[in-house]
């Protein structure tokens, strides 16, 4: 009789540490998909021309190639803070600008290849 008790307690316990572990691994999965549906909502279709508004400093102007190099805050999801370069559409943007220029600017383009299609200095439309 001893034996069966045992073999009770034996079963038991290992039904318990099954339940509590299928317990746990549906929370998991509960909690990838909510993850996976936050980064379906944050990709974006590829090919698809996209728009994007941001504010930066102008630290640098190169009219030969049409570049203006800003310093920008985040820009969406797309991309962090940082400094580079952006080719203007029109070069007739980089006449209005000068070195220390507080912007705000508009990306528009299939990413990587963004052009920057307007840019006015902080406080002006």
């Amino acid at each position: 009789m001893k034996l069966w008790r045992a073999v009770l307690l034996m079963n038991l316990a290992l039904a318990l540490g099954i339940g509590i572990g299928y317990l746990a691994w549906g929370r998991q999965v509960v909690i990838l998909e909510e993850d996976l549906a936050r980064a379906r909502q944050r990709m974006r279709p590829a090919g698809v021309e996209q728009v994007f508004a941001a504010v930066g400093v102008v630290r640098a102007l190169i009219p030969e190639i049409g570049v203006i190099v800003l310093t920008h805050d985040a820009i969406g999801d797309f991309m962090p803070p940082m400094t580079m370069g952006f080719r203007a559409r029109d070069p007739q943007l980089l006449q209005r600008l000068a070195v220390g220029d507080n912007v705000r600017f508009t990306l528009r383009g299939v990413p990587p290849n963004l052009l920057i299609t307007e840019i006015a200095k902080q406080g002006q439309s």
